[in-house]
């Protein structure tokens, strides 16, 4: 609603029946007037023509044509005369004078003025002469009357006679000069009112002015204090009671609202101090925080590694053994730690900002490909069919991050789906857009659990479902992805009903093949079945590597590991002793190194040392168990591949033979 200032209101409340008594005046006095200049217009042209009707008479009675042009022509020097029309008994013109306008001739002289004389030949002679006495457009004026012979009475008794016409006379006369006069009378009237509205208006300024200003001020004091100038203060001196009382209170309520600012402004800064107090002793607590993860996650992380290698090595030499149940249970004990592990680390590094995303684009196709060969495994141990549709949209996304997405919420699908339930990919267009939804037909999520799910350690409570549970950091892993990437997930869900999961990622204009770094930036450790290779068929067999780490247990762990996989295996502790493997003449096919080694030396001087020694780029791998971004920025700029501790002893032979292929290739 528009608002009004006091002043603005005293003048309309002023003006508006001001304006309304001159106007309804004005118009009243206009009508008269004009009304009076009418009515003279018509009396003039009323006598007129009954002058010229009564000098007609004689000349129309004998006939004499130029007395009757005379007579029309002498009419003509009367002002505002348009034309003069005499008619004989039978509408034949006997003389004329001037120019009549054309609706004359049309109307008057075809239709009117024989209808006229038509009806006067009835005889009423009073009643020719009122019918239709005069007629007018905008810019003419038509008077007519009969021309009625003289008659004198012999009988004083004897009953009037009818006398009838012996013609007519026609006058036409303009109503310009009188419409100007109108027009003119109406302007002056006009400029007369606005001149008095702004004299009122003035007038009614300075008389309100005393008592707007006082209001006015008082407005803008209180303005100035709902501001937050407390300061403010209304000096006015006014001898309206009222006002004087207004400006007393208010003066006193602002001195009141600024004591109170003052204490509240201490307590504030009380407040402030003790929260910063607070905040400092969190930061601390934080820094620790980070401190001991950073310090527990490789202190964990290298024991875990060597326990999965030595768990690998248990499990091939009590194949066929009555204890290989045992060993399968401490494998897969090993593998849940390890899982619980990665999982709380990658919690720690996307809250620290440590991930970095490498935005390409990907085929999804391929994604949903390998994903589907992970998890079909675990699909069919509970009877549930797990469907992929295909798609062959390429996508712009981080490829490992993104896959690390769809892994967890086809985990989460699973996981949450009883026996004989299904769980399906399918892929949908929207726009620049495509939409991966993972459905199923699993236990559902209640509305009060939707706005929880992504919360770290929250977990559905499923009594009849015969799963492990882990920490619940799965989907609070895939909500900090998703916000990383840029992209948007959407949840629908209905408890007995099943889930959909929707990821709405961006598509690319066109594929580009582009290479997929699994240097570890992010874990993605699926706990993959252990499977033998006997040595004569391992693609390592005779393969000579170089195995070097300062930890003696991983040191052993890696080495026996690899023995099996028919390779030469050297082995060493630390760039000392690379050194005098490489006095010794030793050549290798490929270097394991952890990365820290001690006495500020890491795995890239080991790289570096055997390359220069047999002057060729011996294929790599860099293992750590030191998550931190400068690690990763150190091995990023080197150019090398990097794993994170712990290494299943599968994916760590993929990973050789895949970079023995590749130099191979470019060799």
């Amino acid at each position: 609603m528009k608002q009004f200032s006091i002043r603005q209101y005293v003048a309309w409340l002023t003006l508006i029946p001001v304006f309304i008594i001159v106007a309804s005046m004005e118009l009243f006095f206009l009508r008269h007037y004009f009304s009076q200049m009418d009515q003279s217009m018509l009396d003039k042209g009323e006598l007129l023509v009954h002058q010229l009707a009564a000098s007609s008479e004689y000349g129309v009675f004998s006939n004499n044509m130029s007395f009757l042009q005379d007579i029309a022509n002498s009419a003509l020097q009367q002002s505002d005369i348009r034309g003069v029309a005499i008619f004989d008994v039978d509408t034949r013109m006997l003389a004329s004078a001037g120019e009549f306008s054309s609706a004359f001739k049309s109307e008057i002289i075809e239709r009117k003025a024989a209808n006229r004389l038509q009806f006067a030949h009835t005889g009423d002679i009073d009643e020719a002469i009122v019918l239709h006495p005069a007629t007018n457009d905008a810019s003419d004026l038509w008077l007519f009357h009969a021309i009625i012979p003289t008659q004198i009475a012999f009988d004083d008794f004897g009953s009037r006679a009818k006398i009838k016409p012996t013609g007519s006379v026609i006058l036409e006369i303009s109503l310009e000069r009188h419409a100007w006069h109108k027009t003119r009378l109406l302007w002056a009237t006009l400029l007369a009112t606005l001149l008095f509205l702004v004299i009122a208006s003035y007038l009614i300024y300075v008389a309100s002015r005393g008592i707007t200003s006082p209001i006015r001020e008082l407005s803008d004091a209180v303005t100035a204090i709902g501001a937050g100038k407390l300061d403010t203060r209304v000096k006015l001196e006014t001898s309206v009671t009222e006002l004087a009382t207004l400006v007393q209170g208010l003066n006193k309520t602002t001195e009141h609202l600024e004591h109170e600012q003052e204490v509240m402004q201490q307590c504030i800064e009380d407040a402030t101090l003790a929260l910063r107090a607070k905040k400092e002793e969190a930061e601390r607590a934080s820094h620790d925080k980070s401190r001991f993860l950073a310090v527990a996650s490789h202190d964990l992380r290298q024991p875990l590694h060597a326990l999965g290698l030595y768990v690998a090595e248990l499990q091939r030499k009590m194949s066929g053994t009555a204890q290989q149940r045992l060993s399968e249970q401490i494998g897969q004990s090993v593998d849940a730690l390890a899982m619980l592990l990665n999982a709380l680390l990658d919690i720690s590094k996307l809250d620290a900002g440590a991930v970095v995303p490498q935005i390409r684009t990907c085929s999804v196709e391929a994604m949903l490909q390998r994903i589907a060969a992970d998890y079909q495994m675990l699909a069919a141990v509970k009877n549930i069919r797990l469907v992929i549709r295909p798609c062959a949209a390429h996508v712009t996304s981080d490829p490992l991050l993104l896959e690390r997405i769809l892994s967890n919420l086809i985990s989460n699908a699973i996981r949450y789906t009883e026996q004989n339930g299904s769980v399906m990919v399918a892929c949908r267009r929207r726009g620049n857009l495509l939409r991966i939804e993972v459905r199923d037909n699993g236990i559902g999520i209640s509305k009060t659990d939707q706005g929880n799910i992504f919360r770290e350690f929250f977990q559905l409570a499923q009594p009849h479902l015969n799963t492990q549970k882990g920490l619940g950091l799965g989907l609070a892993i895939v909500d900090r992805l998703v916000k990383l990437l840029g992209h948007r997930i959407e949840l629908r869900s209905e408890p007995g009903k099943g889930t959909v999961f929707a990821l709405e990622v961006t598509m690319a204009s066109r594929p580009v093949k582009s290479a997929v770094d699994i240097s570890g930036r992010f874990s993605h450790y699926q706990g993959e079945k252990e499977t033998a290779a006997p040595a004569e068929i391992s693609p390592l067999a005779g393969k000579r590597l170089l195995v070097v780490d300062d930890d003696p247990a991983v040191l052993s762990g890696t080495a026996s590991a690899m023995s099996s996989w028919g390779c030469q295996i050297s082995t060493a502790g630390s760039v000392a002793e690379v050194v005098q493997l490489i006095r010794g003449g030793t050549e290798w096919d490929f270097i394991v190194s952890d990365y820290q080694l001690g006495n500020d030396t890491n795995g890239i001087d080991v790289i570096n040392l055997v390359r220069q020694h047999q002057n060729q780029p011996v294929p790599c791998l860099l293992i750590t168990g030191d998550t931190s971004q400068a690690v990763l920025k150190l091995v990023s700029v080197s150019g090398y591949q990097l794993l994170h501790k712990p290494v299943r002893p599968a994916k760590l032979r993929s990973m050789i033979v895949h970079l023995l292929e590749e130099g191979a290739r470019q060799s």
